[in-house]
């Protein structure tokens, strides 16, 4: 354990910063970055932003009391004051307990907490359910009134808590490899840019479906952490470049176009259907709005013309992506005339919808409401976690073509070791392979 420790010190202050290359433009860093000289290993250690939560993001859900939380163990735990700028101890242990309770008013210092086992975060507030236990190590810190608390974990181990968080554990091992490389893919990515260009937060990503699922040691399993040891080290890069890796649970049948989600193009995703002769079930929504509610919406924010009412919603042929998810809607007035507004006008009524590939249902018998019904859930963009079980479990595909399928023109490379079939990512032969594509 002392070892251990040591190890995870003298990595934090190598890792605290990463330099930006020239390579790195404002568009390309958007979805790729330049890892020549990142220096990531399956040891680096991800600082994941576990409290506070301040959007009801699953798994953890919103925190409704930020400013308090507790951590106890069933083995011995160690504390040791760190700096308030830098995830960084700053002197010897100074209190060893099994359960503390932390309060912003109170903290005073930063601190880390070390357990010889792992901990759990109790969150003031929130059902038992949504606390979870973690390994690594713990930083603490006050800010503005509030906590903030970040889980420093070897990548390897962040990995743990992220795949069983992401998928089901029953589904077939390739789609587990599958997800545990896209999985790798992203937090690299986000290593590197947090540390390149967001020098004002200490942490690389959060624990919630904002960036990945992450719930530490609580739903690990042997099937999973298979599938994380049999793919260690690899990830994904495009023209020698780590890319970030987007997927999403349900693509509806159809994966999206990056250009039409975010207005950026990206070479290694593509609006295409599902593989042929892959059945991938349809999991249909539906969620019903009144129509009063968003002709409030739609005058407040200047679509909808005083005077006059809202007769009805469509959605026009334009209205629609080329995947046929809905980019925007029209509104007819009582006057008989039409007028688009985006779909995130839409959203400020409906809420966070579970996908836009959804269509309006016309029921003559409903007065005043509007009723849609959709498919698929998240953006559509890269990998549809559904549509890899499929994948696997139908046509016996391996993680490597269910990967080449959703990331076009890519490759795999490793941080750790190189082989014939998958190359050293630090060795030119990643860039000069894909040079050739």
């Amino acid at each position: 354990m002392k070892s251990l420790n040591s190890n995870v010190l003298m990595m934090l202050l190598a890792l605290m910063s990463l330099p930006v290359r020239a390579s790195d433009t404002f568009e390309t860093n958007k979805y790729m970055l330049d890892m020549v000289s990142a220096g990531v290993s399956s040891r680096t250690l991800m600082r994941v932003k576990v409290f506070p939560h301040d959007k009801d993001y699953k798994p953890q859900g919103l925190d409704t009391k930020r400013d308090q939380f507790s951590v106890s163990s069933d083995g011995v735990c160690q504390l040791l004051p760190a700096a308030h700028d830098k995830v960084q101890a700053t002197g010897p242990v100074s209190q060893k307990f099994s359960k503390i309770t932390f309060t912003a008013a109170t903290l005073g210092s930063a601190v880390i907490i070390r357990c010889a086992q792992p901990f759990k975060l109790e969150r003031a507030g929130v059902s038992s359910l949504n606390s979870y236990s973690y390994s690594g190590s713990l930083y603490v810190r006050a800010v503005a009134g509030e906590l903030e608390a970040i889980n420093l974990i070897d990548l390897k181990n962040y990995l743990r808590g992220v795949v069983p968080s992401e998928v089901y554990r029953d589904w077939p091992i390739e789609t587990l490899k599958t997800q545990a490389v896209a999985a790798r893919t992203y937090a690299v990515y986000h290593l590197i840019y947090a540390r390149r260009f967001s020098s004002d937060r200490l942490w690389d990503v959060d624990d919630t479906i904002n960036f990945q699922a992450y719930t530490g040691t609580s739903l690990i399993s042997d099937k999973t952490d298979s599938a994380i040891t049999n793919t260690e080290g690899q990830i994904l890069t495009f023209r020698g470049n780590v890319i970030q890796a987007f997927y999403h649970a349900d693509s509806g049948g159809q994966t999206e176009d990056a250009l039409s989600v975010w207005s950026q193009a990206i070479p290694f995703t593509v609006a295409r259907p599902e593989a042929p002769e892959v059945e991938v079930a349809k999991n249909v929504w539906e969620r019903t709005f009144s129509l009063a509610t968003l002709e409030q919406e739609l005058r407040a924010t200047g679509y909808l013309d005083a005077g006059k009412s809202l007769r009805s919603i469509v959605i026009p042929i334009v209205g629609r992506s080329p995947s046929g998810r809905v980019k925007s809607m029209a509104l007819i007035d009582s006057a008989g005339q039409h007028k688009a507004f985006p779909l995130n006008v839409f959203r400020k009524v409906a809420g966070q919808l579970p996908s836009p590939l959804f269509y309006i249902e016309k029921d003559p018998k409903a007065v005043r409401t509007m009723v849609i019904k959709g498919v698929g859930f998240g953006h559509g963009v890269g990998m549809s976690q559904q549509g890899a079980a499929a994948l696997a479990g139908q046509k016996a595909w391996d993680y490597k073509q269910i990967l080449s399928y959703y990331y076009l023109n890519t490759t795999l490379c490793s941080l750790d070791t190189a082989n014939e079939s998958i190359p050293d990512c630090k060795s030119q032969r990643v860039a000069q392979a894909q040079a050739t594509r």
